[in-house]
């Protein structure tokens, strides 16, 4: 795709010019030491990555990767190349939506975890990083299953979804909010959400009519629930399998056509906002 010339909300076109220069300036697409110069992190959140046993970084196109020093490499490398190629749907070196990087690479509100034991995790690793970093967003072991030496097509499910739940959450939803907002039930794939909430799609941690929920939990709220249910709808629309299905979710991308809406198709379909519609390759090119 060609160069975009970059129309940011707020923003005069020499700010503009100056997210593009950003955005073309980060680090090479390589598994790092979370403390090298390289990164575009400060001193205070390479330490507490440090600290807190999160030794690996990668950072594809501004987005900060972090993993415990006990996560397989190719498991780290492999997510760094999934959103890579998902930020850049023709492998060109350059983001399709360089808008989004402002965003995307704000690791002060949100970045990528990916811990392997979860009581560490909760009891010493996040009350460290907290102190430096924003929300996190994890790629845990415990949902990937057990570790082998190269991913298995469950782990690369997960890495899959929860990356979209990134990029969902703090790049389109904060660049397109009447598209892709997430934090109302205003934006066009919150309302298809909710209109298709206890009809065809369920989070299992939801109530219906007649349908209780399945887990203990709350995903209710919009910046859970249209994630969720936007996961789902990106990844079986672009020909592949989510990792699960919410209750009653097509499982055939011929049925989930017939259910969605044709503003929620032409939204997806429009070329400006560089929504996935076709499988990945898992093959974006990364130096070793």
């Amino acid at each position: 795709m060609p160069f975009v010339v970059l129309i940011l909300i707020g923003c005069d076109t020499q700010t503009a010019n100056k997210e593009s220069q950003r955005s073309n300036n980060i680090p090479e697409l390589k598994l790092y030491s979370c403390d090298n110069d390289s990164l575009l992190i400060s001193p205070t959140a390479k330490t507490a990555l440090m600290n807190a046993g999160m030794t690996q970084c990668m950072m594809p196109f501004g987005v900060l990767i972090a993993a415990d020093q006990n996560m397989p490499s190719s498991y780290v490398k492999m997510s760094g190349k999934i959103l890579a190629e998902m930020l850049d749907q023709n492998i060109d070196s350059k983001m399709d939506d360089s808008t989004l990087f402002p965003y995307v690479s704000d690791w002060r509100t949100g970045w990528l975890a990916m811990p392997v034991n979860q009581e560490t995790w909760e009891t010493e690793q996040l009350p460290i990083l907290y102190q430096a970093l924003g929300y996190d967003i994890i790629i845990p072991s415990w949902w990937m299953g057990l570790l082998s030496s190269n991913p298995t097509d469950l782990s690369i499910a997960v890495m899959v979804e929860e990356i979209t739940h990134f990029l969902t959450q703090f790049g389109y939803s904060p660049r397109y909010p009447e598209k892709f907002g997430v934090e109302n039930w205003q934006s066009i794939i919150a309302q298809e959400t909710f209109n298709a909430r206890c009809d065809w799609w369920q989070h299992p941690e939801n109530d219906c009519p007649n349908s209780p929920a399945e887990y203990d939990g709350d995903c209710s709220g919009p910046n859970c629930d249209v994630v969720e249910f936007y996961h789902q709808v990106l990844i079986l629309r672009a020909g592949m399998q989510p990792g699960w299905y919410g209750i009653n979710f097509p499982q055939t991308s011929s049925e989930l056509e017939e259910l969605l809406s044709q503003q929620m198709k032409d939204l997806m379909d429009n070329p400006a906002y560089h929504q996935l519609n076709k499988p990945l390759t898992f093959d974006y090119p990364i130096k070793e």
